[in-house]
């Protein structure tokens, strides 16, 4: 009898153990986003990467998103499959069928696609996603291949992701702009490589986005100030090492998108 209450026992700690929420996944208070799905610690931009991140207390993600011949959104970053997969060709050239023949050179896993990457997330309302738009190059996404894009990730977005968990990033004002009219309410921001002005600030403004996202090499602290002054989320970008992350920090940046989640999570906070 005192065996039996002692499994019992051990079985309701254990249940307790589990029901704990993990440990908040900030960095001195600013949420911590993994860029390219962890992609520094893991495959970039894939299932495996942002499961392995999430298992370990992860709960932001930033990742890439491209569209193929046949009009199926895969996620990856480069137009080029070569750098992380070791084959040929250009995602938009390739059918989803050549993409599912591709495996990662780091641990030989698939590229997957949108709704790969969305099913993993779609029981996670504690998450938050960020999918850029990888349309920059206009001649591979004209203004109509343009509008199926972004159709396509919008509504395979709504309907498979908790509401509330994903916003549209990209440095390509077009896309946001059809983004935003597709549906006024989303949440959107601007990624670009230019030192902030006054008139960048309110371009993104007047593009409806919630979010600007800025060279943390080329941002003074003033414009940094200014962006948040003007009602817009403050974004710093690349992090690439804690003193990045302590500046964005210090900048009072909204979220720290970063190849060092993990080292970045582990951080004590400081008291």
């Amino acid at each position: 009898m005192r065996l039996l209450r002692l499994v019992f026992a051990f079985a309701f700690m254990m249940l307790g153990l589990h029901s704990e929420p993990l440990a908040a996944a900030e960095y001195r208070g600013v949420p911590i986003i993994a860029h390219r799905g962890a992609g520094h610690e893991f495959d970039e931009n894939t299932v495996e990467g942002c499961r392995q991140s999430y298992e370990r207390g992860i709960r932001g993600f930033e990742v890439d998103l491209r569209l193929t011949r046949d009009d199926q959104l895969v996620v990856m970053h480069d137009g080029d499959v070569s750098r992380t997969t070791g084959s040929s060709g250009r995602i938009e050239e390739l059918t989803l069928a050549d993409i599912k023949r591709l495996k990662t050179k780091g641990h030989g896993v698939s590229i997957p696609t949108a709704a790969d990457l969305f099913a993993y997330f779609k029981d996670k309302p504690d998450v938050t996603l960020l999918l850029e738009m990888k349309t920059t190059e206009e001649q591979l996404y004209p203004a109509e291949r343009l509008e199926t894009y972004c159709r396509l990730l919008h509504d395979s977005a709504r309907a498979m992701l908790p509401r509330g968990t994903y916003c549209f990033t990209s440095f390509d004002r077009r896309s946001l702009a059809v983004m935003k009219r597709m549906a006024p309410d989303s949440f959107t921001g601007l990624i670009t490589n230019a030192t902030p002005t006054p008139e960048l600030i309110d371009e993104a403004r007047k593009l409806g986005c919630g979010r600007l996202s800025v060279p943390i090499d080329g941002t003074p602290r003033k414009l940094a100030r200014e962006i948040r002054k003007s009602g817009l989320e403050l974004s710093l970008w690349p992090i690439k090492t804690m003193e990045d992350a302590d500046l964005a920090v210090a900048f009072g940046a909204n979220i720290i998108c970063t190849d060092i989640p993990s080292q970045l999570l582990a951080t004590k906070p400081v008291p």
